[in-house]
């Protein structure tokens, strides 16, 4: 068997065709080798946009690719063209099935054909890998995890650029290869091959659905084994069903999960139990210093604002769980829609909190929070989305405006709220950074974004850092780790291994940190940046904190506008 191993650069575009976003591709790497794994030749071509008019700054700072190296690209036809002379009748290889499904989205929108005109064996090589050393497939093992674990050294490669991360793939390859063993990882992409690749997966949203069998519903107690009775109703979120179950035998009270995906292969099921949480009831109102931050009471509604940011020409606020009217999980100020709150009840919470901190509930914009880096500037038009009205927009973790009369809104109950004011060019952002956010650097993103905009100068900025989980409570598994590990001064916000109780490797994230060098390394000054210090998981009697509660809980609202 002879290889041709590639790896694919891509940048999400809009397509006013689509009326959606499409990755793009921009970049092809390849390298050939001969029966015994020799390097043979190598193939590096930029590709010319023809969807996208700008180059995501995440994906200029991974791979530095610049819009100039793209100005001179063969198009997308053309680099198809080229390369599948230079491929001739090799098995391909790539890490991982998503560029060769954005090879075939791409030849779909440019020639009209679902097929890859030089797909005709092809080889996942992650699947492989993940085989041979045992890895499973639970969690996905990254090409650099993979490279590290067989002690490769990468000090010379460039990581995410394409030829680059095709020559540490045939590295990997080398080092487990065995060709008896690879060979029912090659398939032959016929009709079928296509079909498996482009079925999207989807999820049972219906109990009543004739797929769901009654043993999909059922549970055995985590702590004897024995038979359990659900003691409530079933409860739709993030994709799944949970409801509260309880032990036949030990008595012990438990929650059972259930998430059912249609696969091409069929329907997988997921069953996970998890402890009851404690729901606290919200503190009693009472003004004061909170951390960095001070906690303002009026008519009873509690606000979280920062005392270094009195007299600057905005309205600034982080809602508690003070002076609502809901109930249970969701006492008492909950700000989400679509929780399983009452709607009516959050309406009125709106109006409330709105009234105390001094806010029009009728000016307020809210993105779409898919946790990536897309900034979306708002303005009058723009009043009411995301809160009272539909959403115009598919993906916003981040919004900014220059227009008064206009609250910028994101949800927070653990993830990071940023906020920026620009009080030279007078105007204002808003971000959201969960911890893929922060990893990929949203707040020096939206910093780049205000400077586009209205022509913002970092040193000009004011940041600050609102409440969301600190570093001793955010508590993560290995692979998080590994992204922030990856990124420069990560050593000033990432700590660990500890060994747990039950054996585990844990480490810990600072995400304000983390958020402030992202600010720092944008350009803003250091004095001009704050940090909130206000733990929404230390302060559950105050904060919605979705770690606290296991995902049993309302939602904190930041909120920012420009005053006239």
């Amino acid at each position: 068997m002879e290889f041709a191993i590639l790896d694919l650069e891509w940048n999400a575009a809009y397509s006013r065709r689509l009326k959606g976003y499409i990755n793009e591709i921009i970049e092809f790497g390849a390298v050939k080798c001969g029966p015994r794994l020799q390097e043979e030749d190598v193939f590096s071509c930029f590709v010319r946009p023809q969807v996208g008019k700008r180059l995501n700054a995440v994906v200029a700072d991974l791979t530095s690719i610049t819009e100039e190296n793209l100005t001179g690209g063969l198009s997308f036809m053309g680099a198809v063209s080229r390369f599948r002379r230079w491929l001739g009748d090799r098995v391909l290889v790539t890490w991982g099935s998503a560029d060769i499904l954005t090879l075939i989205v791409n030849c779909r929108y440019f020639s009209g054909s679902g097929q890859v005109p030089f797909l005709t064996q092809y080889c996942d090589l992650q699947r492989y890998a993940e085989e041979r050393l045992g890895l499973g497939v639970r969690e996905q093992a990254g090409l650099s995890k993979v490279a590290e674990l067989l002690g490769l050294d990468l000090s010379q490669r460039a990581q995410h650029r394409a030829l680059d991360d095709s020559l540490v793939t045939l590295e990997v390859l080398r080092r487990i290869y065995d060709p008896e063993a690879i060979r029912p990882y090659i398939e032959t992409c016929g009709p079928e091959f296509y079909d498996k690749m482009t079925y999207r997966t989807s999820y049972v949203t219906d109990l009543q659905d004739p797929l769901v069998r009654r043993e999909y519903l059922e549970f055995s107690c985590p702590a004897c084994g024995a038979g359990c009775r659900r003691t409530g109703r079933w409860d739709q979120r993030n994709k799944g069903f949970r409801a509260p179950f309880q032990c036949r035998g030990c008595g012990y009270r438990f929650l059972g999960r259930v998430i059912i995906k249609q696969k091409y292969e069929g329907l997988i099921v997921n069953k996970k139990t998890f402890p009851v949480p404690v729901i606290e009831a919200p503190r009693e109102a009472v003004p004061g210093p909170v951390g960095g931050m001070e906690l303002e009471v009026r008519e009873g509604v509690g606000l979280l604002r920062f005392p270094q940011w009195k007299g600057l020409p905005v309205t600034h606020a982080f809602s508690t769980r003070l002076g609502g009217v809901s109930g249970g999980e969701f006492a008492a100020m909950n700000l989400g829609f679509g929780r399983g709150d009452s709607e009516e009840k959050v309406s009125e919470n709106y109006r409330r909190f709105c009234a105390a901190a001094g806010f029009d509930p009728e000016s307020l914009v809210c993105g779409v929070q898919v946790h990536k880096t897309d900034i979306r500037r708002v303005g009058l038009e723009h009043r009411g989305q995301g809160i009272w009205r539909e959403n115009s927009c598919q993906s916003a973790d981040g919004l900014c405006t220059n227009v008064p009369g206009v609250t910028l809104v994101v949800y927070a109950a653990d993830c990071v709220p940023v906020y920026f004011v620009d009080p030279v060019r007078r105007a204002i952002g808003l971000a959201h950074a969960g911890w893929r956010g922060a990893a990929a650097g949203m707040p020096q993103v939206m910093v780049r974004r205000m400077a586009e905009e209205f022509g913002s100068r970092p040193e000009d900025l004011l940041a600050a850092v609102g409440p969301s989980i600190c570093r001793e409570c955010f508590e993560v598994d290995e692979p998080v780790a590994q992204v922030f590990l990856a990124l420069a001064g990560s050593e000033h916000f990432v700590s660990g291994p500890v060994t747990t109780g039950c054996g585990e490797e844990k480490y810990h994230v600072d995400l304000w940190e983390c958020c402030r060098r992202s600010l720092l390394a944008a350009g803003m000054r250091e004095e001009r940046v704050t940090l909130g210090r206000v733990c929404t998981m230390e302060e559950s009697s105050l904060l919605f904190s979705h770690r606290k509660t296991r995902g049993q809980r309302g939602s904190n609202c930041a909120m920012l506008a420009l005053n006239p």
